[in-house]
């Protein structure tokens, strides 16, 4: 077994990983290393398939790029299984997600450190956003940063229906929103994406790439970190499987977990770091007893309403539309316009459900075809409107399947325990329902295809949201942060594990509650400022030698 040495050492190469592993690099007198179980995403051919805005359809059915997760929808119903797909390559889930950009509302941030956590209110969360983004719209520019890494704007051409969802939505009382991570989220209109002449722009592509070139930064793809090793109270370096062989990966200051929501909790409990009877049932040795880790499980519970697009002007793969697409990809290949250079997800907004609100508790995101799976192009003409909650009450969470780091942990979502959640779905779907049958969706929205009309009474919407409810693949929670009053806190404020020295979770896994909106935008500002607390650390170390 060979040792390597570091000086920082980051697990996983996905939205918050990436960029740790560039901020940190910028020294050039720190060795950083970043591990990632899957494949380079400069290799060909992954190279090409994650430049393509709606490429995850190519990726998420191969193992090879997708983790391939389950939820167990409830306790209640274990035979029930809802996918949820990870991105498993460097990336992760931002090389095969929707691309959209939202930070989520504003007082999401600040019920962040009302909870206990300081420094994570809005006003203070803010500056990291505006870091790294090169805002492409003249609105909003106290919001948004130009010149950074991260290229943010509109969709390169929008389809019609798209423009018609958002008429109708003013048609039922909805005001038309230019952008999303403003000061107003109610409303509906085109989401921002994170694109660069019509291709993805993934975390890896924004903050990695720019930084291969430093002879102090080592990427190690497909290896998959087998434990973290803690001496005397410190973790000190990984065991990792790498082609074949095993390795011992020291890290000299700290190890940074940003292997996700649902890796981050596994590591830690193989690595004996989680709730002492967990780890006792699998003879797991106890390093640190420490009962949140995998629990606080969320997710945007979601349903679809389904219609027939009478326009054809939605993707749609027969032998009538094979050369309007041939058509289309020419226009790609020389422009990088048109329908390939759709995210599909283009519009969408968030709404009241019910008066008396003071903010929104749904979204809803139009995909221009029947997309009921991520993975395949449609053969009819439709859209699908998900409608999902922004905050739900029903809590999940994450056990080991056995001590094995090969085998994957066991998903317990219990979606809909609340009844609460049920409740808002229900609205939800009334709402789409009232919006897609204003005078504004006439030449498009021909017949409702699921639910269907006939499923109209509160007990059949009920019936409907309990059988069908899915995700919108925005797991977090699972490291909780919080404070030290809090038993089922895993992390501080600083992302410090509590309880042993020298290792911090930085990703979407430590969200003490979920945000409304998207989560890769809100996982790549905690890498922001993850690496901002190690860096400001290391100085005031220094200045204390």
């Amino acid at each position: 077994m060979s040792d390597i040495q570091f000086d920082y050492v980051v697990i996983g190469a996905g939205s918050a990983g990436c960029v740790i592993a560039n901020r940190l690099s910028a020294d050039p007198n720190l060795r950083v290393a970043l591990i990632e179980a899957g494949e380079s995403d400069k290799r060909f051919p992954l190279n090409l398939k994650v430049k393509l805005p709606f490429g995850n359809i190519f990726l998420l059915p191969d193992d090879r790029y997708n983790w391939k997760d389950e939820f167990i929808a409830s306790e209640a119903n274990p035979d029930k299984r809802i996918p949820c797909p990870r991105g498993k390559l460097v990336g992760g889930c931002s090389a095969v997600n929707g691309t959209v950009y939202m930070r989520g509302h504003s007082s999401d941030y600040d019920e962040w450190e009302a909870q206990g956590n300081p420094g994570w209110s809005y006003d203070e969360v803010l500056p990291a956003f505006i870091a790294h983004e090169n805002w492409g719209l003249d609105v909003n520019d106290g919001y948004h940063g130009r010149g950074g890494e991260l290229n943010v704007g509109p969709v390169p051409t929008p389809n019609v229906i798209s423009g018609a969802i958002m008429a109708a939505g003013e048609e039922a009382g909805h005001a038309a929103v230019e952008d999303f991570n403003g000061p107003e989220q109610d409303g509906l209109g085109l989401f921002s994406v994170n694109q660069k002449n019509g291709m993805r722009m993934s975390s890896a592509h924004a903050f990695l790439h720019p930084a291969m070139g430093r002879r102090n930064l080592t990427i190690l793809d497909q290896s998959l970190v087998e434990r973290i090793n803690v001496e005397n109270g410190r973790a000190t370096s990984l065991t990792i499987s790498r082609k074949g062989k095993r390795q011992t990966v020291r890290a000299a200051h700290e190890i940074i977990l940003s292997a996700g929501t649902v890796n981050s909790p596994h590591l830690l409990m193989l690595s004996g770091i989680g709730p002492a009877a967990e780890l006792q049932k699998h003879d797991i040795p106890v390093v640190a007893d420490l009962p949140g880790v995998g629990q606080n499980l969320q997710d945007h519970p979601a349903v679809g309403v389904a219609f027939e697009d009478i326009s054809g002007n939605t993707l749609a793969l027969s032998w009538k539309t094979l050369p309007k697409l041939a058509a289309q990809a020419m226009r790609y290949a020389f422009t990088r316009t048109g329908v390939f250079a759709s995210n599909v997800a283009e519009v969408g907004g968030f709404l009241r459900s019910k008066a008396g609100l003071n903010r929104p508790d749904v979204q809803v995101t139009c995909l221009m075809g029947l997309k009921t799976a991520a993975s395949f192009i449609p053969r009819q003409h439709g859209f699908v409107t998900l409608i999902n909650i922004c905050r739900p009450e029903s809590r999940g969470r994450i056990e080991l399947k056995s001590a094995s780091p090969t085998d994957r942990p066991t998903l317990i979502a219990n979606f809909l325990d609340s009844q609460n959640d049920v409740d808002t779905l229900v609205r939800g779907v009334r709402e789409v329902r009232k919006i897609m049958r204003k005078p504004a969706m006439a030449a498009y929205a021909g017949k409702e295809l699921v639910p269907g009309a006939q499923v109209e009474s509160d007990e059949a919407l009920e019936a409907y949201v309990r059988e069908t409810v899915a995700t919108v693949y925005h797991p977090v929670g699972t490291c909780k942060m919080g404070p030290d009053t809090d038993p089922t806190a895993v992390v501080d404020a600083r992302l410090c594990v509590r309880g042993v020295g020298g290792l911090r979770v930085a990703d979407a896994s430590i969200m003490p509650s979920i945000v409304a909106g998207n989560t890769s935008a809100p996982a790549m500002m905690i890498g922001e400022r993850a690496a901002a607390f190690i860096l400001e650390d290391r100085q005031a170390m220094r200045q204390v030698a």
